[in-house]
């Protein structure tokens, strides 16, 4: 029986919060902040959907790895320490690319409250 890895379940959850907020930004109008210019506004939206999306890809991608990782491990006899290497760079590389989605996030919306989106 394949179990999923406890930082999964919070993947899963994470994954879901940061494709909400990827909707609401997709759903804001423009036509709310009639100070700002268009083109302003269209690149704080592609800012922030590219912020979102990273995070949104990572989440959801190391669910998938995670349950291949397992299924391979389980048909595959590896050594210990390298499966657990394995699996521990996994998760940095996942908490890495949630790094970097939070840092474009801020820095998007740094760039919103400079032009005046609130």
């Amino acid at each position: 029986m394949i179990v999923p890895h406890p930082f999964d379940i919070v993947a899963i959850l994470l994954g879901i919060f940061l494709a909400l907020r990827r909707t609401d930004i997709r759903a804001e109008d423009p036509q709310r902040h009639p100070r700002v210019k268009l083109a302003d506004f269209e690149r704080w939206r592609r800012d922030l959907l590219a912020a979102y999306s990273i995070g949104t890809r990572a989440c959801f991608a190391k669910v998938l790895v995670d349950f291949a990782f397992l299924a391979y491990l389980h048909r595959n006899t590896m050594d210990l320490a390298l499966s657990r290497g394995i699996g521990v760079s996994l998760d940095i590389a996942w908490i890495a690319a949630l790094v970097w989605c939070f840092l474009a996030r801020r820095r998007a919306r740094r760039y919103g409250d400079a032009i005046g989106i609130e």
